[in-house]
């Protein structure tokens, strides 16, 4: 039976565009964690400020880019790790609720200093750690897949 598609690429080019691919989806996590972040610091200034509206967007980006992390994690894997870091994604989450329903400031500095021992934690694995790319043999964590939420803080 004839090939509707015949695959012309060395092993070598597919090696090549699996790194890549694992590369961007690195590079996509760490973006949505920079955007959690970010929500965070311009949550936590609103709130400073009095401004309760604006303060709400940035928790509500916050939840979502959180949920967008937690929902990336590969928990499937039988990794202790990732069960860890799911589990830290989701009381983040909650945490940055309760900040939501007392409007208040604490709850949001332990997370924003929970997010960022995530991400200096990330960049202290080594590069090849970082670039596992998903499957049967995988030990990554997180690895990114696109889903409905938006990485940009509501401004």
């Amino acid at each position: 039976m004839p090939l509707a598609f015949q695959n012309t690429s060395s092993p070598r080019q597919l090696r090549q565009a699996e790194a890549d691919a694992a590369q961007a989806g690195a590079d996509v996590m760490v973006a949505v964690l920079d955007g959690a972040i970010a929500a965070l610091e311009m949550g936590r200034e609103s709130l400073d400020d009095g401004q309760w509206d604006q303060a709400g967007r940035q928790i509500l980006a916050t939840c979502q880019l959180l949920q967008a992390l937690r929902d990336n994690v590969d928990v499937l894997g039988a990794d202790p790790l990732a069960a860890n870091l799911a589990e830290l994604y989701d009381y983040a989450g909650h945490r940055v609720g309760i900040a939501a329903v007392d409007c208040c400031r604490a709850p949001l500095d332990e997370v924003w200093h929970l997010l960022r021992e995530v991400r200096a934690a990330w960049f202290a694995l080594p590069a090849a750690a970082r670039l596992t790319a998903r499957g049967p043999s995988s030990t990554a964590a997180q690895s990114w897949s696109p889903g409905p939420c938006s990485m940009v803080p509501i401004q």
